[in-house]
């Protein structure tokens, strides 16, 4: 009794009270948030109208009426679908034949294509039946409209063809295996803690071993420490997508030279942001904990788990502010889809901007270490 009553009083004077009462609904609040859409609505989608008559026009319409889907762009030219999704603008391809509407007066069946980027398949299911069901009612108000003309009644619309059939492809996993996103995702966590840690642990051994002062004096070279971390870490990553492409079944179609450009910039970019995470701990062990408010927002919110267009605009912005949601964006883009280098510029210029403003920081950090140095050296000698 008298060992319960001690820990009772341990706990009630200590933090935890306030830590079980406040974290819990932190984290409700947070991901009750994140979550509360449930859904994908106004999935962007692209709309290759080679018909571009009035009804195929009308029928644009309605699609871009439904609620999961946007229609963001409409070309009256054949464009392969892997160039349209290649950097994630569109989720969905639509394509509208030629004589689509000559075949709705002549009553022949128009055949849609829909392709659809599966290498997120939680994302498409309400993409799926959206537009199965806007088939559905099209084909009815057809039907009903011919037996009106032909004077007979709705009921038998039933036993009119349906002149509308819904082509379905799902494109870059059609299997909906796990190895290209959930597999990937959990590797690429890993790998991003670690090299987190690595390049936040630099500055605080430089520390603890008497050399800062003397790394100081040279910024470029300071800042050229993280350079072999991200180049082993770009090392161990492509064996490790080599290794699940041969052992797991990792599609894997892009080319791998040209992926190592923004895998590259991906890892420089974490060990410099771990860098600026870990510029003031006292020593390399303090580091680990700090390096987690990198590691489970990137878990959370850069697309291993669910489509990063699920989430609320504001959740989406902080999104965008990760690495590792850009690196996704490449391994879609190049890996599954195929996609040349030349599709990502604007990608490329996202990681090179974070590499500017960590390397900034980097530089403000030096600055102010060294005058921090200086005074404690001015006071040091005014003490002796």
């Amino acid at each position: 009794m008298k060992s319960l009553l001690d820990e009772s009083k341990y706990a009630l004077s200590g933090k935890f009270v306030l830590a079980i009462l406040i974290a819990p609904l932190i984290v409700a609040a947070l991901f009750g948030y994140m979550f509360k859409n449930g859904q994908i609505n106004e999935a962007p989608m692209a709309v290759v109208d080679e018909d571009n008559s009035l009804y195929s026009q009308q029928f644009i319409d309605k699609v871009n009426a439904s609620q999961y889907l946007n229609v963001v762009d409409v070309f009256h030219e054949a464009i392969p679908p892997e160039k349209l999704m290649a950097n994630e603008k569109y989720m969905v391809v639509m394509y509208l034949p030629r004589g689509m509407e000559q075949y709705r007066f002549q009553g022949k069946q128009i055949n849609i294509g829909l392709l659809i980027d599966n290498s997120m398949p939680s994302a498409i299911g309400n993409i799926r039946s959206g537009m199965q069901e806007l088939i559905t009612i099209e084909n009815t108000t057809l039907s009903v409209g011919k037996l009106k003309v032909m004077g007979l009644g709705d009921d038998a619309a039933m036993g009119i063809a349906s002149p509308l059939s819904l082509q379905q492809r799902l494109l870059f996993n059609p299997t909906s295996d796990f190895i290209g996103f959930m597999v990937i995702g959990f590797v690429n966590v890993a790998a991003l803690g670690i090299t987190a840690i690595a390049g936040a642990s630099i500055v605080p051994r430089l520390r603890v071993e008497g050399r800062l002062e003397e790394a100081l004096r040279s910024p470029i070279g300071l800042w050229s420490r993280v350079l072999p971390y991200a180049v082993i870490s770009c090392i161990s990553l492509m064996l490790a997508f080599g290794l699940l492409k041969q052992l797991g079944g990792l599609r894997f179609v892009g080319n791998p030279l040209e992926f190592l450009v923004p895998l590259l910039l991906y890892t420089l970019t974490v060990t410099l942001l771990g860098m600026v995470v870990g510029w003031t701990a006292a020593d390399p062990s303090k580091v680990a904990l700090r390096t987690y408010a990198i590691v489970y927002p990137s878990f959370m919110l850069s697309g291993v788990q669910v489509a990063t267009i699920i989430f609320p605009g504001p959740i989406q912005a902080v999104s965008n502010m990760l690495p590792l949601t850009w690196l996704f964006k490449f391994i879609r883009g190049i890996g599954y889809r195929g996609g040349a280098l030349e599709y990502f510029a604007r990608e490329l210029g996202v990681f090179i901007v974070m590499i500017g403003v960590m390397s900034l920081a980097v530089g403000l950090l030096t600055m102010w270490e060294t005058r921090r140095v200086k005074v404690n050296s001015t006071v040091g000698e005014v003490a002796a």
